[in-house]
């Protein structure tokens, strides 16, 4: 089995290129079975492990799970990383991962570093695959408009707002999922109701604001406008951030649903406004202008939403 080894705190444009290298090499070894390749990841994230605090994720263990059933990948094997992996010498490590599958190639990015104190590089991983008799292949970086396409630069653009430059590199939208709790019901007395979703405490929080939507719920797409923030107008005790949604046209109760909600612009900063009637104002605007920006995207006949689509309706 050819093994793509990595972190994979989500699966963005660079990654594709690992993915059809292993699917490439397997097809070699075995023609016709090119689905003989698997992702090995890690879980937690091995930099929370390493530095002993959390580290935000792109995606949390189900939406990666998501992600991996939308690129077609054939299995992903997850090893818990605890102290004792990251204090492997490098060929320990290896000893380990020949003892868990059975490897005959391994596929890296350039920058791929593992084992203690980081020792393993691709170097390492080139030579002792070879006297293991392994295949071996890494991938150079991919680079958009001068841009290293990476994880950390993808959860940058996240935290400020540019959720357009992010989908440009990961190759769809960034997202989260969840099932709607009760809220405070405010914004149905505004004729804005929302849906609550607790945001994943260990997921990236993105800038706090205005964004359009894409949500995924009942088996379609609707578009959306969503806050993410306290709520200043009204809230005045400090309250934690929250990601609250206007399903535009929805109609019916949400409570218990899951939903997913794809970021696809984001519209404006959080402002707090002298009076619940300039709320409204402001909402209708932002709510015209989600619902425009959805009827642009397409959704319809566009690959990308239909197999998110496929995947998500399980």
């Amino acid at each position: 089995m050819i093994l793509i080894l990595g972190a994979f705190d989500g699966f963005h444009l660079g990654h594709r290129r690992l993915l059809e290298i292993a699917a490439a090499m397997a097809g070699r070894i075995s023609p016709g079975n090119a689905d003989d390749w698997s992702v090995v990841t890690f879980s937690p994230h091995p930099r929370t492990v390493i530095k002993n605090r959390e580290i935000p994720v792109l995606f949390t263990e189900p939406e990666r799970d998501v992600l991996a059933r939308f690129l077609h990948i054939p299995r992903t094997v997850k090893i818990p990383f605890t102290p004792e992996i990251a204090g492997m010498p490098p060929s320990d490590f290896l000893d380990y991962l020949e003892e868990l599958l059975p490897v005959t190639g391994i596929v890296v990015g350039k920058d791929f570093r593992f084992g203690r104190n980081r020792e393993g590089d691709t170097a390492f991983l080139r030579e002792r695959s070879r006297t293991r008799g392994w295949l071996f292949e890494e991938a150079e970086p991919l680079f958009i408009d001068g841009e290293k396409v990476g994880s950390s630069s993808i959860r940058s653009h996240v935290a400020h707002g540019s959720v357009a430059l992010a989908r440009r590199l990961l190759g769809y939208p960034f997202f989260f999922e969840g099932t709607v709790v009760p809220g405070d019901g405010r914004g149905a007395k505004l004729g804005f109701p929302t849906a609550n979703v607790h945001y994943p405490p260990e997921k990236v929080m993105p800038r706090r604001g205005v964004y359009c939507v894409s949500v995924f719920v009942d088996s379609r797409w609707m578009p959306g406008a969503l806050n993410v923030g306290v709520n200043p107008t009204f809230i005045h005790e400090d309250r934690g951030i929250r990601a609250e949604t206007h399903i535009i046209g929805y109609n019916g109760s949400l409570y218990g649903k899951k939903i997913a909600v794809f970021f696809e612009e984001f519209l404006r900063d959080e402002e707090k406004f002298d009076s619940p009637e300039q709320l409204v104002t402001r909402m209708k605007e932002d709510v015209l202008l989600s619902g425009r920006f959805f009827s642009e995207a397409a959704h319809e006949g566009n690959d990308i939403y239909e197999q998110l689509g496929k995947v998500l309706r399980g």
